[in-house]
């Protein structure tokens, strides 16, 4: 990525956001997603010398699906049961939706640093 075109980047990752979150995505797309999270994140920890953003873009979550907790028992059962599917497939559909709540919220979290993105590398 060049200086100039990191905000345009960040601009891009949340149109994925928003994107990913209107279309309920898949796997894939969420695995990504996070991917380059991850390397705009990099990306603007090596050049941003300010550390009030820095600071403010250590806020932004990581997005790591692995991590995500699926509560599972006998009500995770039932449901899927009734459902009609198999309980592996609610488990990804839980994982996804909890990953989607997550890249909301990174989502936000760039929307309210892209200006001092943006002012970072205008100098």
């Amino acid at each position: 990525m060049s200086k100039p075109s990191i905000t345009r980047q960040v601009v891009d990752l949340q149109a994925q956001a928003e994107r990913l979150i209107r279309t309920k995505g898949n796997m894939p797309e969420i695995e990504a997603f996070s991917q380059y999270n991850e390397e705009i994140k990099a990306y603007l920890f090596k050049y941003i010398d300010d550390d009030f953003v820095l600071n403010y873009i250590k806020t932004i979550p990581s997005l790591d699906i692995e991590t995500i907790e699926i509560k599972s028992g006998i009500l995770t059962a039932i449901i899927s049961l009734f459902s009609g599917g198999s309980a592996s497939a609610y488990h990804e559909r839980h994982k996804i939706e909890e990953a989607l709540e997550q890249i909301k919220e990174i989502s936000n979290k760039y929307a309210s640093c892209e200006m001092m993105i943006r002012n970072c590398f205008d100098n």
